[in-house]
């Protein structure tokens, strides 16, 4: 026999470096999944966008400073803080009121998600430039015939807010200058043409007139540098009161109009109280101050996911003011039925 065979031969065992390596391989890509699945969600997501909110004003940002506070106060008190929440763009015509429609359409550019437009022609230059975009109008005289809504209670389109419906105030407005100046025969109207809300009232005006004998006489103003020449025609008119439902850039001026009739000893009545705190006679008609608050309401239920059109239109309750202390400098007494209408009095 020969010799017994050699015994088989083994493999030689894998290094250990490999094993070492592919451990570590398998280790660190269960740790980064690991790692991604205990990360902060936040840090994974884009941060939410912050809605943007436009507002296209008549006037200046410092005419429409103490609005807009109120407006920005009572957005926040709804949860809805500047900055964090929301993020406001501005865009004010300066009293050029052709401007609005180019100021509408650079709103609609910079991305915001609902307009406020405080007027007829802001409102109505929105419209013109968005029809999708969420619309919270204020001091619209009549929405429904500006087609702005199809009703107060199912506006049904992208427009909604706060309407202060003064057509239907012109004729009580002289009916309380006639009870409070019976012997007045000519009254002048301080007024802005270009003005959509003014030119509607104007034949209201005219007829309440003709019935009481009066004649008006129109003193336009489309911006303060046209103050000087409407008080020079209201001195020279021979006025015996002065009224002005109160167009924003004639609001602005209030001070200045008080202390001119007030000089030429002339009874005024305006349409917003904001004149009488200023030392007009008597004004009755909504409060600015509170339309804004009303309208930022609704922005906070639009910026939750309301729909405009789903939104009623509120009709604001209008308020007689009187100032006595005017009173009493022009030499005037107020009869006691207008007096005790009065819902503010300022002694």
């Amino acid at each position: 026999m020969g010799p017994p065979p050699p015994p088989p031969r083994r493999a030689p065992p894998p290094p250990r470096g490999g094993a070492i390596i592919r451990l570590t391989l398998v280790a660190a890509v269960l740790a980064a999944w690991l790692l991604a699945a205990l990360a902060p969600v936040s840090a994974q997501a884009p941060a939410p966008r912050v809605p943007r909110v436009g507002y296209l004003g008549y006037t200046s940002p410092d005419g429409a400073a103490p609005y807009m506070g109120a407006f920005r106060r009572r957005l926040a008190d709804l949860g809805f803080s500047e900055g964090r929440d929301v993020i406001f763009v501005e865009r004010y015509a300066e009293g050029r009121y052709e401007r609005l429609g180019d100021l509408a359409a650079e709103l609609v550019r910079a991305g915001v998600d609902a307009l406020v437009t405080p007027g007829s022609g802001p409102t109505v230059a929105a419209t013109g430039v968005t029809s999708t975009i969420p619309i919270v109008m204020m001091e619209v005289g009549d929405p429904i015939a500006y087609r702005l809504v199809a009703s107060l209670e199912h506006p049904g389109g992208n427009v909604t807010g706060v309407s202060s419906l003064f057509t239907n105030l012109a004729p009580l407005h002289l009916e309380l200058l006639r009870r409070t100046v019976p012997n007045a025969a000519r009254v002048a109207v301080l007024w802005n043409p270009t003005n959509l809300a003014e030119l509607r009232l104007w034949s209201d005006r005219q007829t309440t007139a003709r019935v009481f004998g009066w004649q008006l006489q129109t003193v336009p103003m489309q911006s303060p540098r046209d103050l000087d020449v409407a008080f020079r025609a209201i001195a020279e008119g021979g006025a015996d009161a002065l009224y002005s439902v109160g167009d924003p850039v004639i609001l602005l001026q209030r001070a200045k109009v008080a202390e001119f009739a007030l000089q030429h000893r002339l009874p005024t009545l305006f349409g917003w109280s904001e004149f009488v705190a200023a030392g007009g006679l008597m004004a009755y008609g909504p409060s600015t101050v509170l339309l804004y608050a009303q309208a930022a309401d609704y922005v906070a239920q639009i910026l939750r996911g309301a729909r405009p059109g789903d939104l009623p239109v509120t009709v604001p309750r209008n308020v007689l003011t009187i100032n006595l202390r005017t009173a009493r400098a022009l030499g005037l007494t107020i009869p006691p039925a207008v007096l005790g209408g009065a819902d503010v009095v300022l002694d």
